[in-house]
């Protein structure tokens, strides 16, 4: 009976440090999901190559003129994708349509200042990985306000990563990276935001998050997309 008692703990404190060790390796990131290793090129080339995701993003950058900086420059890059690009595009056609005026039917008609102004939102200088933000608590954003950033064309924006709760344990469950836009800096509060998908993806020359596919307008607000088409001058047809 003693050698049974014995054998029992031995197999009960195997099993424990077996689900400790696996609780250990669990990755804390919300799927669609994490981008595990490095790419062998450039950002540039890294969304030329998954076409499923970034063929009409990959065309506005180069409508926009930074794929240089997309090639040459380490940058962290939060890459929207081609489903934002198609929502806003149609957004914007719906609010052209009631006002009576012409609809865009092609990427080139959207003037490239409006392109680059949207792009400059996604791009900051130097490598960030999800590691690199801190935690932002919108309940409490005077404990865990994450951080306000400057992307590459100097808007302000603000990023941070949400850590979930896991049953009752707070923070404890999936980190989830956010990328958003704040129109009023000085009003806080105010936030246009994005969910990250997958992180910390690892071209030769920055850090591609890939932004969430079916929830985001391109360049934060349909509106003001819509303003800044008709500010430069669109050629709808």
């Amino acid at each position: 009976m003693k050698m049974k008692k014995q054998l029992f703990s031995i197999v009960i404190g195997v099993a424990a440090v077996v689900m400790l060790l696996s609780a250990c390796k669990k990755d804390y990131y919300q799927d669609t999901g994490l981008a595990k290793g490095q790419y062998d090129g450039t950002i540039m080339q890294y969304l030329e190559a998954r076409s499923d995701y970034f063929t009409k993003l990959v065309k506005v950058i180069k409508l926009a003129k930074l794929e240089d900086v997309l090639s040459k420059e380490q940058v962290t890059f939060f890459a929207p994708n081609d489903m934002s690009i198609d929502s806003t595009i149609h957004e914007t056609n719906a609010f052209l349509y009631q006002s009576g005026k012409d609809t865009i039917k092609t990427l080139e008609q959207v003037p490239a200042a409006v392109w680059r102004e949207m792009l400059g939102k996604y791009i900051f200088r130097g490598k960030y990985k999800l590691n690199d933000f801190p935690q932002v608590d919108w309940a409490f954003f005077s404990t865990y306000p994450g951080v306000y950033m400057k992307s590459y064309d100097d808007v302000i924006m603000h990023i941070g990563v949400v850590y979930h709760d896991e049953g009752s344990a707070k923070y404890v469950g999936y980190r989830q990276l956010f990328l958003s836009y704040v129109p009023t800096p000085q009003q806080t509060g105010i936030f246009m935001s994005s969910a990250v998908a997958s992180v910390n993806i690892e071209p030769t020359n920055g850090v591609v998050h890939a932004l969430a596919t079916a929830t985001h307008d391109f360049g934060f607000s349909v509106f003001d997309f819509y303003n800044r088409c008709l500010f430069y001058g669109y050629t709808g047809k």
